[in-house]
């Protein structure tokens, strides 16, 4: 058997060196974040909004966390510090403090773009936001928060650098920077509050909704992949309390980074997991039925159908049984058409009446579609000595 105990290693994990295990999680999060990114451009392809702009953004502030992060190990993080020189030390706290901010950035960039996700697929943004009061009450709520989590992103980054001296970021509570627990605490206790938010905004827009409780469940379960940011962001505070408390903080400080790189990854993740088609079919709101980016069409009225390079611009079509297909026409708050009154005709006859509209006025955009499809089955019989 060859043996591999000895030779050069790139990062050996040694009692005084844990800069491997950094490695390791740094450059696989970071792939898994890109490979997630690539999936959302690919499901979104030519229907890009806000929220997708925003997860680009993220992931590019990801990138550069971890290559600060890679820049403070090649200065010495993640080894036992009685073993670096001080100017070493020093490089690798500014890049572990410039590392830290771009993580506070991309975790909040992460943040966002769910919510407008979330306000995308419930239509509580566009033309047609305010026309109720609970939708009304939902957009605000929404753009509350959206504020809350740039307010808790600066306020983060303030806490951490207030009083502290970077060059000795990562020496723990010594060396002029003290009560990293304690910042710690004020940013971890914000960042799950926001997620938790996020969770009960999506239950109370689905709550009311006339569907079937597993088609709830569902919609619930993709925003709640989230929650386990929240765990990691309870672990991470509890290994910040272990390294300001450590005798050694440049080892004690490797779960922490770990840990850092797994909830952001996480976040980013979780932030596309709403997009896959087995969730987006299920989404349904109070503004309108199914979701399904397979249905993503140009909607216009007037004029025949045609199609283009970028969908169907298709008209109303008339005729007895059939379909009546329009954009911006009616909304969900409009009253539904029902049947005129029938003249009486042979017994057990049987008229379909089926009528599909959108929910949400399109403007030809590329943007998912709300339809909204409701079927009458009316049923008459006849009366003796009444003519057809």
């Amino acid at each position: 058997m060859a043996d591999v105990s000895g030779g050069n290693r790139f990062a050996e994990i040694t009692p005084d060196d844990h800069a491997g295990t950094i490695w390791i999680a740094s450059i696989l999060c970071l792939i898994y974040s890109v490979l997630t990114l690539a999936l959302r451009t690919h499901i979104r392809l030519r229907t890009y909004g806000l929220d997708d702009y925003i997860a680009l953004a993220a992931t590019v502030l990801q990138v550069g966390e971890v290559i600060a992060v890679l820049l403070a190990l090649h200065h010495g993080l993640g080894k036992t510090q009685l073993l670096l020189r001080e100017s070493e030390l020093t490089k690798a706290s500014r890049a572990t403090f410039a590392g830290q901010i771009l993580f506070i950035l991309s975790a909040a960039a992460a943040k966002a773009s769910t919510l407008c996700l979330m306000m995308r697929l419930f239509n509580l943004s566009g033309t047609r936001t305010g026309q109720e009061l609970r939708q009304r009450l939902f957009y605000f709520v929404g753009l509350t928060v959206l504020t809350g989590v740039a307010l808790w992103a600066i306020l983060s980054i303030v806490a951490l650098g207030a009083s502290c001296s970077v060059p000795g970021f990562i020496r723990g509570d010594s060396a002029g920077c003290s009560g990293q627990f304690l910042r710690w605490q004020l940013i971890t206790a914000f960042d799950i509050a926001t997620e938790v938010i996020l969770i009960i905004i999506v239950i109370c827009v689905v709550l009311p909704v006339h569907l079937a409780f597993h088609m709830k469940c569902q919609v619930v379960l993709a925003f709640s992949f989230r929650l386990i940011v929240v765990v990691l962001s309870a672990l991470h505070l509890h290994y910040v309390a272990n390294y300001t408390k450590s005798e050694n903080p440049g080892i004690a400080l490797v779960p922490v980074i770990v840990i850092q790189q797994v909830e952001l990854c996480w976040s980013l993740m979780s932030a596309t997991i709403p997009n896959l088609k087995s969730f987006v079919k299920s989404f349904s709101s109070g503004f309108g039925i199914q979701l399904d980016p397979s249905l993503t069409q140009a909607y216009g009225s007037g004029g025949r159908s045609t199609r283009n390079a970028n969908g169907y611009v298709m008209d109303s079509i008339r005729g007895n049984g059939t379909a009546k297909s329009r954009s911006g026409g009616r909304s969900y708050n409009d009253p539904q058409e029902t049947p005129s009154a029938l003249p009486n005709t042979s017994v057990g006859s049987k008229l379909t009446s089926t009528r599909e509209h959108d929910s949400i006025d399109s403007g030809g955009s590329q943007d998912h579609i709300i339809r909204k499809d409701v079927q009458w089955d009316v049923r008459y019989e006849t009366q003796p000595g009444i003519a057809l």
